[in-house]
């Protein structure tokens, strides 16, 4: 390589990386070099192999003029210097060579019309050729080595994800890198994908400092502290003489850009109605005091009842279930919470969570969680469990009384489209948004605690509310903020004072007219006022 590149620690250590790791991120600083250190690596894979095609898909084609201008200019300038050592020419996408000597403007043209491949010819007939791609699902569809360059401000980077995993999965020697810095908005899928795990050290190193991402990617960080240390200054906007990180932080009107572009950090808040800095502290304080289990057979729910009977101390609990009847792939499952009130705590002991269609089934679950509850050393059973009816109510019914029967705990039905008046609306509220609005206020106010499983954090992540209403769009895997529906009802079921289904109160409940025959009972809660 021509010495006219000088290669940066970070940026080194990044080829060594992608060497390594099949799948490997770069979260860098602002104006690091990361288009330039992604160039470099296009090149050594065409270089590498004769015939080899590298995608190159840059989300600045798809932002604006200006950035696709910036953007072509550092991409031509890394090409022309790793050029220089080696037979690298340009062509369109017609496969129509360029002049050595184009002009930025029409580079430009070229970089932003999605027509530009890099070759590398191996010989008069065979070349390996990187290609110029808009950040989206269909273009990013192709096969070879991928780079997705600032994938934090893609607008479709879910579905570029579901295009991109298969090719990686189906071919071992295909490589697939991301670089961008922290997304504005962490609801962005490369928020969940690239963020380090919760507690890592991540020391000042001019190399910058790698982990494993709780996805499972292997990113290596490099902040501005540690562009920094590796002799790389900021420079006063004013006067253009070097400064330290601090002295421009301390001069940036939005710190928190600041912090998400220089310091690579990624910045908690979004739409969403769990924030993920509550969730943390909820989750944290949940280490070996509280659980979430994904039953998949007899075994592991009866080992679950038995841990869950060990985890309980003996203050007051109250049990949610957000009940589901079918076991498809892709629909929603049964969650089942256990909460017990510690002091001024809420102390999510356990959560359980299935598919099944089964109902016998499901109610006999239930039953085992409620007697292994009773089991505990001391405390008895659980107050009451709230059940969502709102979906199918004939099943919920049935199970209410057969859990009442069987294990001795009054059931509340819950009907989330209900409407209810309270003080503090200026309307009649549905239940949905009343149960759902006191337990986010238990989280906001640093009361609850929660198991500390990603599962659990993900489901809790779906709910959003718009217009005073909470909505949750299902994931493809089913999750459908099902886990946050049992904990609000079994928040609930603490403190509910409401009538519920006993074994006394079922044999008062009136079962129709008097002509005989069976009649589903007929239960109407009371209405709140």
């Amino acid at each position: 390589m021509s010495g006219a590149f000088k290669t940066r620690a970070g940026q080194k250590a990044f080829e060594r990386d992608v060497r390594e790791h099949r799948v490997s991120g770069l979260l860098a600083r602002r104006r690091y070099g990361k288009t330039t250190i992604a160039g470099r690596i296009s090149l050594y894979k065409m270089m590498k192999t004769p015939g080899h095609t590298v995608v190159f898909g840059s989300v600045k084609v798809d932002l604006g003029r200006d950035m696709i201008r910036e953007e072509s200019r550092q991409l031509q300038l890394a090409f022309r210097v790793l050029a220089q050592d080696s037979k690298l020419t340009l062509a369109d996408r017609n496969g129509k060579e360029l002049p050595a000597t184009l002009s930025a403007d029409d580079f430009a043209e070229l970089y932003e019309a999605t027509r530009l491949e890099f070759r590398l010819w191996h010989s008069n007939s065979i070349y390996s050729r990187t290609l110029i791609v808009a950040l989206t699902p269909d273009a990013v569809g192709l096969g070879g080595d991928l780079i997705l360059d600032e994938v934090g401000r893609a607008r479709r980077f879910a579905e570029v994800l579901e295009a991109v995993m298969p090719i990686i999965q189906d071919q071992p020697e295909y490589r697939c890198i991301y670089t961008t810095t922290p997304p504005p908005d962490d609801n962005h899928p490369s928020f969940a994908l690239l963020a380090p795990p919760i507690g890592a050290e991540l020391p000042v190193r001019p190399e910058g400092n790698t982990y494993k991402s709780e996805l499972g990617v292997f990113v290596r960080r490099i902040t501005v502290h540690d562009a920094a240390a590796d002799g790389i200054p900021l420079y006063d906007d004013d006067t253009g003489a070097p400064i330290t990180p601090e002295e421009s932080r301390r001069m940036a009107y939005d710190k928190d850009a600041w912090d998400r572009n220089y310091d690579c950090k990624f910045i908690l808040g979004g739409t969403s109605v769990c924030g993920l800095q509550e969730l943390d502290n909820a989750q944290r304080k949940g280490v070996g005091k509280s659980f979430l289990e994904i039953v998949q057979d007899d075994l592991t729910f009866d080992a679950a009842c038995a841990r869950l009977t060990a985890l309980l101390g003996e203050g007051r609990i109250g049990c949610g279930w957000d009940l589901a009847s079918t076991e498809k792939e892709t629909s929603n499952p049964s969650s089942f919470t256990v909460m017990e009130e510690v002091g001024q705590e809420l102390v999510t002991r356990g959560v359980f969570v299935w598919k099944s269609s089964n109902p016998a089934e499901q109610i006999e679950r239930v039953v085992k969680i409620l007697r292994a509850i009773e089991a505990r050393k001391s405390g008895g059973r659980a107050r009451r469990v709230a059940v969502d009816a709102t979906g199918d109510r004939l099943f919920a019914r049935m199970a209410a009384t057969a859990i009442s029967q069987q294990a001795g705990v009054p059931v509340e039905l819950i009907v989330s489209s209900e409407t209810v008046e309270l003080p503090g609306y200026d309307t009649p509220v549905t239940k949905k948004t009343w149960l759902g609005d006191l337990y986010v206020a238990a989280l906001n106010d640093n009361r609850h605690t929660f198991p500390p499983e990603r599962y659990f954090r993900e489901d809790h992540r779906i709910p959003k509310k718009v217009r005073g209403l909470y909505v949750a769009e299902p994931t493809s895997n089913g999750m459908h903020a099902d886990t946050f529906d049992s904990g609000k009802l079994a928040q609930h079921a603490l403190q509910s004072a409401q009538g519920a289904l006993t074994a006394e109160t079922l044999g008062q409940i009136r079962l129709g007219n008097n002509h005989g025959g069976f009649h589903r009972p007929q239960f109407q809660p009371r209405r709140l006022g």
